[in-house]
């Protein structure tokens, strides 16, 4: 689930530490329920918004690929959430991010996983 390689294994987590902790207006304003059941209504917050661009623009220098390293890792599907919050309530996301984040999401082990959620 995450990189052999310990230091592409020690970015992978840095990654995953960075969308826990750092852009929680966001998690704020777009819980998962805009990700798995509906989404959002209201615009991002200026503090939302202003979490969002740094979003993108982490991401924009992070994605060069189908993946964040040579292969999948669960820190994939952690940004393709944290960006699929916002893509899925229709706030403004390059298309290049747009497209990975969908591409993840159709991953087999992620349509696997959401056949489990309950359904609401």
């Amino acid at each position: 689930m995450l990189p052999r390689n310990s230091q592409r294994r020690a970015q992978a987590r840095q990654i995953q530490a960075w969308l826990r902790s750092d852009l929680m207006p966001i998690r704020q304003e777009r819980s998962t329920i805009t990700v798995f059941y509906e989404p959002a209504t209201q615009p991002l917050s200026p503090e939302a918004r202003a979490a969002a661009d740094k979003l993108i623009r982490a991401a924009g220098k992070l994605v060069d690929g189908p993946n964040l390293f040579t292969r999948w890792c669960v820190a994939d599907t952690d940004l393709a959430i944290m960006l699929l919050r916002l893509v899925r309530s229709g706030d403004e996301v390059p298309q290049k991010l747009r497209d990975y984040a969908e591409a993840q999401w159709q991953r087999a082990p992620v349509q696997e996983w959401l056949k489990l959620l309950p359904k609401k």
